[in-house]
């Protein structure tokens, strides 16, 4: 699927929101399709491809050039200009709608839309909607004389309802109302970028089923990881001052009145408390009439980032515009505590007092902004609440959104709520047949699923790097595929849906897609875990092999990971698979195994995989005493790490008691723990040895192997039976305390510590 943006021409560089937007959009469009993206803008010289992260300038070709110089061209563009101005729009924003009326505008819409193959015209703006509608119209008929294919459809993205905007304005709207409407009912589809716009729009008449809402989104990474270093000092303001921080596209009258209200309502209120606070403003065209001494104006900044790490507090005292405000997601990134308007918000899903601070009237924001003020620990809660509900908005998630909506699936609904959604792989239709009353008359009956049945398949040893934790690395051994397939035929019948791989490295091993397309064909849910530094060698195959997930595991920043990895740069090669992986669009997960050595960077690692819209997973480090968390500063770094993530993470608040209780084995008083091993999921190692768990080299865990007996028929022998029973009951000491303890509660609802007291047994 190849798409064609049609836009504004100041995009680069990137110092206005709508910029922003759509430069990061064309490149999540281009890495989640693999196609390249064409923006067609003003300039009559060339249109953009974005291709990866690169941008190339792309010339027009000698005919295009001709018939835009065709003498009426330059009176209809005049006319076009009339056109606009009549209808009411300000003279410094006809650029946006000329388009409605410009004939050389369509015809640049056309001829790059044709060169590049476009399946899909994305208008950003309504006033480049008439150019994308025409474009997809004359496709579709080139494309049916040809008879090559479908009809190319075309969207608007309307980052404000304009008619609404401008009168909020005092612009006489009635003929911007008219033309707007007309060119949304002349395109396939709309995006909105909040639910407020939709029903601005939907109780103009347009159909809300043709309006999906998608959000702006927001790179969290280099707003989380900024430290404002310098910023203070460059501009003379003292260490301790109170800081505020506000920014936006200055000029902009919404941005200019709020300005106004800083220098006139906001800092005389507070400098009455806090004499030596100061505001910083950054953007390009600086009102400077509304100066005010505590005010520095710094222009457009390039390190937009290092500003907002470097202040106190982020202010939105906006009273008026539409769509999303993209600041308010860049000051979350960066983990900043929040004041703003009601209207300032606007379009995002806040919860008022946990990731920002609501007050509308000079009075209530001046109080607000006071009370975060003197309360260090009420900032450090909301910035912690901010960056978890900025995750859920990257920029890949974003697109994946757009091109999803592009193919049809989800149109017309919100997707601020299926961003917040983790992702679930489809359960599969299993085409080999399951006896499921045979199944479960060998599992315990007290429990609810704690997962769809996983296979944990060690299918090498072997891996390129050389773990300190870890000796899989050494004595290459691996399973064939032809010995694979009967295994995830078995697995699959006794009720097996997930196939975990794992080694070793995985993608060391020669036959990996192989058996990626058996178990596909089984119709499995498939995860890959890898340690990352082989992806780009096997990139074609992960896209091509429809693997559901990839995992990856990383322990820690660069220096920490690459000593405990045993090879200097895994942590670069490890972290750049995780973003192309997730540029892709492909669910990702990030595991991170729990050590006295980095423990301490659990928390920055848990910022690192949320940035990137990965799952975070994390335990106590296994069979390794020489990396237990012993010391009274391991053991405490780990209880504030939980703490802290719990605080912003559900799914590990539901784990964290069994968290915090995994410690007891790096202490010695461990006790045996109950565990779901032989119901919920089960491994098979290379050498073919059936396991209850991942614990591959447990002392008395092997029950069998499927190279001699068949899978199916292990499940189901007495012996098997018996160690599963003795599991759920009496427990299980081998060393693993990972999944088993927090599962084990959560789907039988009984303590995963063994029972005190005897257990009962049967009457007569």
């Amino acid at each position: 699927m190849r798409t064609c943006i049609l836009t504004r021409g100041d995009l680069f560089p990137t110092h206005h929101g709508a910029a922003v937007k759509i430069v990061r959009t064309a490149h999540g469009i281009a890495a989640c399709t693999g196609q390249p993206v064409a923006v067609v803008t003003d300039n009559r010289d060339h249109w953009l491809r974005f291709d990866g992260q690169h941008v190339e300038e792309v010339p027009y070709t000698p005919q295009v050039r001709a018939a835009e110089e065709w003498p009426p061209m330059p009176r209809l563009g005049l006319w076009a200009e009339r056109m606009v101005r009549r209808l009411g729009y300000p003279a410094e924003e006809t650029f946006l709608y000329r388009p409605l009326f410009d004939p050389a505008w369509w015809l640049r819409a056309i001829a790059v839309g044709r060169a590049h193959g476009a399946d899909i015209f994305q208008a950003e703006f309504p006033g480049y909607g008439v150019p994308a509608a025409i474009a997809s119209r004359l496709g579709a008929l080139v494309r049916r004389v040809r008879q090559t294919g479908g009809r190319p459809r075309s969207v608007i993205v309307q980052h404000n309802v304009e008619w609404d905007r401008l009168a909020e304005f005092g612009h006489t709207a009635t003929g911007i109302r008219h033309a707007e409407l007309s060119a949304l009912r002349a395109v396939d589809h709309i995006i909105a970028v909040s639910a407020d716009d939709r029903r601005r729009m939907t109780a103009a008449g347009v159909p809300s089923d043709r309006i999906s809402v998608i959000p702006h989104g927001v790179d969290v990474e280099p707003f989380h990881t900024a430290s404002g270093s310098g910023i203070r000092e460059r501009y003379g303001i003292a260490p301790d001052a109170p800081l505020l921080f506000f920014h936006g596209t200055l000029h902009y009258w919404p941005n200019t009145e709020a300005v106004r209200f800083i220098a006139e309502q906001l800092l005389p209120r507070l400098q009455a408390h806090l004499p030596d606070i100061r505001a910083l403003v950054v953007g390009m065209n600086p009102p400077r009439y509304f100066s005010h001494p505590a005010i520095v104006f710094t222009g457009a900044v390039d390190d937009l980032a290092q500003h907002i790490a470097a202040a106190d507090l982020c202010v939105c005292p906006l009273d008026a515009g539409g769509g999303t405000r993209m600041k308010l997601l860049e000051y979350m990134a960066a983990g900043k505590p929040i004041v703003s308007t009601t209207k300032g918000a606007e379009g995002i899903p806040y919860t008022h007092d946990t990731n920002i601070s609501i007050a509308d009237g000079p009075v209530a924001f001046a109080e607000a902004s006071l009370t975060l003020l003197g309360s260090p620990e009420r900032r450090a809660a909301l910035g912690v609440a901010a960056i978890q509900f900025a995750q859920k908005y990257d920029w890949a998630a974003i697109a994946e959104a757009y091109v999803s909506v592009f193919r049809g699936h989800r149109q017309g609904e919100d997707w601020n709520h299926l961003l917040a959604t983790p992702h679930h792989a489809p359960t599969p239709a299993l085409p080999v047949p399951v006896d499921e009353p045979k199944i479960a008359a060998h599992l315990p009956t007290a429990r609810s699923a704690s997962k769809p049945r996983t296979m944990l398949l060690l299918i090498n040893r072997g891996c390129n790097l050389r773990c300190t934790f870890c000796d899989l690395w050494d004595r290459p051994d691996r399973m064939r595929r032809d010995q694979v397939r009967p295994i995830l035929e078995d697995a699959v019948s006794i009720g097996t849906k997930v196939l975990v791989i794992t080694g070793g490295e995985p993608f060391m091993h020669k036959e990996l897609w192989g058996v990626v397309s058996d178990a596909k064909a089984l119709g499995l849910s498939v995860n890959i875990t890898t340690n990352g530094t082989l992806l780009d060698r096997h990139w074609d195959n992960v896209l091509g092999s429809e693997v559901d997930s990839l995992s990856f595991s990383i322990d820690g920043l660069a220096p920490t990971h690459d000593h405990l990895r045993g090879r200097p740069g895994s942590f670069a090669q490890t972290l750049a698979a995780l973003k192309r992986t997730r540029s892709a669009g492909i669910p990702a997960s990030v595991y991170f195994t729990a050590t006295r050595s980095n423990v301490a960077e659990l928390l920055a690692i848990h910022a690192l995989a949320r940035s990137h819209g990965a799952r975070f997973d994390f335990w106590p480090v296994n069979d390794a005493p020489e990396l237990a968390m012993t010391t009274p500063t391991a053991r405490a770094a780990w209880r504030k790490a939980i703490d802290a993530i719990a605080a912003i993470d559900p799914e590990v608040a539901s784990k964290a008691p069994y968290l915090l209780a995994g410690t007891r084995y790096h202490e010695g008083s461990q006790v045996p723990v109950r565990c779901l091993g032989l119901v919920d999921q089960f491994g098979v190692k290379y050498s073919g040895e059936f396991l209850p768990c991942c614990v591959w080299e447990g002392e008395g865990l092997s029950l069998g192997n499927v190279f001699d007996t068949p899978l199916r028929t292990l499940w189901q022998t007495p012996a098997v039976q018996e160690f599963r029973t003795q599991m759920f009951h009496e427990g299980c000491d081998a060393g693993c305390y990972n999944h088993s303890l927090y599962e084990f509660q959560q789907s039988t609802g009984l303590d995963f510590r063994v029972p005190t007291s005897p257990r009962p047994t049967a009457a007569g």
